[in-house]
């Protein structure tokens, strides 16, 4: 390796190369990068590199064709694999063709650093081993730093299976000392059930049956009962020719057999990132589930929704036993809409309306109206006065609080203290790393109670959807996990630290702002009538006939379409005479997006109202960014309704 090392970016994003390249060079690395695969063999005819990161995934090509025609010119070459569709399986395929490390899309800086100087230390090392091996008589003192400072727990056993030499990598992992395994079994510092296991991994290099690549074993920790180390453990048999030489051999020949040379790599970490990750996919199934469940059922609701408020609209006499039952069935469908809220927003796609925001005056209004229903709670609050801002949906956060609350209230039956604090928190580094978040600057909120508290199982699937101690029918398991989706798509983190009858604390960090707080009033409007024909454009019957009436009773003319192909035919039929489109996101056939498109080619002034059951988030967000004028989230009432068309339709007048 040169003095200063060369390191080659291959990747099909400018951004991204040259990104890595200022990263990279600030580490006094010499960077270069090239974005189209295809130069590989004539770059490499010109110059040789001690590093190549390498995109999997790129047009045209794989990653691992490229990979191998590196190999083929440099067969020693250090390759790390970048993805953004990293799983156990491309990793290790990765591995298999001659890759020494693997990343995943999006990688912190400090995470592509040290994957970075690990294959460079693994080439020094490498490059120092080769050296030691054509000057063995000179290698006793590196060989010691080398085996002495391994990572992985090196060792050597005697032919019936007891320690002769282990390194102190065991007391770093193990906390057992050489003079605590020396002449002890081997099998003594294994986990009980993987005994046989390790028996077998010993014999079958002796025996030659097999050549296998290791397997992972559990190592008894020192002093600590029933505490493990998962390892991967391998071995390879040391034999004595007829002419005196040692080899490494998985063959039964005419050899005599003095013992086996292991090594144990810790791979709890590995583990670790393992079980995140099957845990993240988890969670985005089951969130895309949740939220495709919450549009349809919002759908439904729309349907509830609309006729109610068109039976509430013709009745005059409030004391009227049907009025009465209609604002039952009004009060109804918001709690189903609130439960489609809470699916949306464990799914992460429930903000709506993100503004500069004081949580300080967020949680005293939450607080003090929990407080009001809930006598027997002491609340208690040390809020810091001079927060900074939070750049949050409201409304979304405040259901957070809400169901924090509720959680804290129900761990004390009989009362009790629940304490909420607010801090101005720096993290650093190391601290944002703990909770999964980027160094700056957040505002801490924690809500503690004086409850029964949760044992470690309990705190693992707190925030997990559908989970709860409660008995069954007296709740949905929702509460937590739509506080986890929240927090989470905003930016922040929230976590749970509780024992047994020492109450619960969860903490919650969201991005700080400079931003001055926003606050918002609170209107109640009457329903607004106007005139002007409207281009009703939705698949579900139900709603169409619904909304058609209620646009109707304010005054409007109405024409319908049930998809988009429908839509720009009475466009065209109609012209002019469209003075606003309200238009379904999620249509068979043409969607919403590919629909707003035709229509602002067709009549690009016309004035666009999306509506969905999903939130404002994702399509909606992406549809409103290309010019779309409004959006109203299913089930909607005449009022929610009034308001939205009033709008859109002044604005088209004085415009």
């Amino acid at each position: 390796m040169s003095s200063v090392p060369r390191v080659l970016v291959i990747d099909d994003e400018l951004r991204i190369c040259e990104s890595i390249k200022a990263l990279l060079q600030m580490q006094h690395y010499v960077v270069d990068y090239i974005t189209r695969p295809a130069e590989i063999d004539a770059v490499l005819r010109d110059k040789s590199y001690d590093l190549f990161l390498l995109d999997l995934c790129m047009p045209g090509i794989s990653g691992f064709d490229v990979l191998e025609r590196i190999l083929r010119q440099e067969a020693d070459a250090h390759v790390i694999m970048i993805t953004g569709y990293a799983s156990i399986e491309t990793a290790v395929t990765a591995l298999k063709k001659g890759a020494c490390d693997y990343l995943k899309k999006p990688f912190e800086p400090d995470d592509l650093i040290r994957t970075v100087k690990n294959v460079f230390t693994q080439k020094r090392l490498k490059d120092e081993n080769r050296v030691i091996n054509q000057k063995l008589e000179n290698s006793e003192r590196r060989y010691r730093f080398l085996v002495q400072n391994s990572p992985d727990i090196i060792y050597m056993l005697d032919n019936v299976g007891r320690f002769t030499f282990v390194n102190e990598a065991a007391q770093r992992l193990l906390g057992y000392t050489q003079e605590d395994l020396i002449g002890k079994s081997y099998e003594s510092i294994v986990a009980r059930p993987d005994r046989e296991k390790a028996r077998w991994l010993l014999n079958e290099r002796r025996t030659g049956e097999r050549a296998c690549s290791g397997e992972e074993i559990r190592l008894r920790l020192n002093r600590k009962a029933q505490q493990y180390r998962e390892c991967e453990v391998r071995h390879l048999t040391i034999e004595l020719k007829a002419t005196g030489v040692y080899v490494n051999s998985s063959s039964a020949s005419a050899k005599k057999f003095v013992g086996t040379y292991g090594v144990a790599r810790d791979i709890s970490y590995r583990r670790h990132l393992e079980s995140q990750l099957r845990h993240a996919r988890k969670m985005e199934s089951i969130g895309t589930l949740a939220g495709g469940i919450a549009h349809d059922f919002n759908n439904i609701l729309m349907g509830i929704q609309g006729c109610a408020s068109l039976m509430l609209y013709d009745i005059k006499d409030r004391s009227d036993q049907n009025y009465v039952r209609l604002t039952n069935i009004e009060q109804y469908v918001q709690s189903g809409a609130e439960l489609t809220r809470q699916l949306l927003g464990f799914a992460r796609a429930g903000k709506y309306q993100v503004r500069p925001t004081n949580l300080n005056r967020l949680i005293e209004r939450s607080a003090s109206m929990f407080g009001r229903t809930r006598k027997e709670i002491d609340i208690r609050w040390r809020l810091q006065q001079d927060l900074w801002s939070a750049k949050v949906d409201s409304g979304q956060i405040e259901q957070v609080l809400i169901n924090l609350y509720v959680n804290a209230w129900q761990a004390m039956p009989g009362g009790g203290l629940l304490d909420i604090a607010t801090e101005n928190v720096s993290l650093t580094q190391t601290q944002a790393r703990k909770v999964g978040l980027k160094p700056g600057n957040f505002v801490m909120m924690s809500v503690s109670d004086s409850g029964i508290g949760m044992d470690e199982n309990t705190c693992r699937r707190v925030f997990d959807p559908f989970f709860t101690t409660k008995d069954k029918g007296r709740g949905t398991g929702l509460g937590l996990a739509s506080a986890y989706g929240i927090i989470q798509n905003h930016g922040g983190s929230i976590h749970v630290t509780s024992q047994p009858g020492q109450g619960s604390r969860f903490v919650i960090y969201l991005p700080a702002t400079r931003q001055d707080p926003v606050e918002i009033k609170i209107e109640h409007h009457e329903i607004q009538t106007g005139s002007g024909m409207v281009l009703l454009v939705d698949d579900e019957q139900s709603i169409v006939d619904s909304t058609r009436e209620m646009l109707e009773n304010m005054g409007y003319s109405v024409i319908t379409a049930n998809s988009g192909n429908t839509a720009l035919q009475k466009l065209q039929q109609y012209g002019d005479q469209i003075d606003l489109m309200m238009l379904d996101m999620i249509m068979p056939g043409m969607g919403g997006n590919e629909t707003f498109i035709k229509v602002k080619q067709i009549k690009p002034d016309l004035k666009v109202l999306l509506c969905s059951g999903y939130s404002i988030n994702g399509q909606a967000r992406e549809i409103l960014d290309c010019g779309c004028d409004d959006f109203i989230q299913k089930p909607y009432n005449l009022d929610q309704l009034s308001q939205k068309v009033r709008h859109l339709l002044c604005e088209r007048k004085t415009a």
